[in-house]
């Protein structure tokens, strides 16, 4: 009768299920329900601005300095965070990448210290997230790329990519794994044209129960 504590085992599990098993999943969201874009191009939403980053495929180092930062640690000068969305009318891909002080106390605003690129859909990219290195202290390091998205096989095509930039962005909330930003930017190529963001964003530190299998 050896056959018993194994059924009663899965019987135990059926009837009751499965709370917990294994180690804790970690994912790190972006997101904004009211980002707008302007300058010299007609006023529009950019839509659907939602990101998540998981490990893998994100590099162990680069995730956990990400979702430690957020969930309060204060190690390093800079985090970097990336928003991405859809522009409304063209259906062109918005990418920003926000550099900013791991400090993210509430009220606290900072200042466009620099701009620097980044190449959008490339696997090797590695400025998208994780630690940086802010050129000012205090101030934020910024990036800011709208590009056209065509597959097979996918292809990013950029048509703005700013290489300088001027504005603010303020800690409007802050609570452990949680940070709430309002955007006030402006953005230059380099052809002259302008590009301006302004609106809310937010990121979170997710936790969840690993699920059984």
């Amino acid at each position: 009768m050896k056959w018993l504590p194994a059924f009663a085992v899965a019987a135990t599990i059926a009837s009751n299920g499965c709370n917990w098993c294994g180690p804790e999943q970690h994912a790190i969201t972006t997101s904004s329900t009211g980002l707008t874009m302007g300058g010299d191009i007609e006023t529009r939403q950019v839509q659907y601005v939602t990101y998540r980053l998981t490990e893998p495929p994100a590099s162990h180092d680069r995730f956990q300095f990400v979702f430690n930062t957020l969930e309060g640690s204060r190690n390093g000068e800079g985090v970097a965070l990336t928003l991405s969305g859809t522009d409304a009318i063209t259906q062109e891909i918005v990418t920003i990448v926000l550099a900013l002080p791991v400090s993210l106390r509430a009220g606290d605003v900072y200042p466009v210290g620099a701009t620097f690129s980044v190449e959008v859909g490339s696997a090797t990219e590695t400025r998208l997230w994780g630690a940086h290195d802010l050129v000012e202290p205090n101030k934020a390091d910024v990036a800011f790329v709208v590009a056209t998205y065509s597959f097979p096989p996918p292809v990013h095509t950029p048509n703005f990519r700013a290489v300088a930039s001027t504005g603010t962005i303020r800690v409007t909330g802050r609570t452990d794994g949680h940070v709430q930003l309002e955007l006030n930017l402006s953005f230059t190529d380099a052809n002259g044209n302008v590009r301006t963001v302004t609106g809310d964003a937010e990121a979170n530190a997710e936790k969840s129960p690993a699920l059984c299998n």
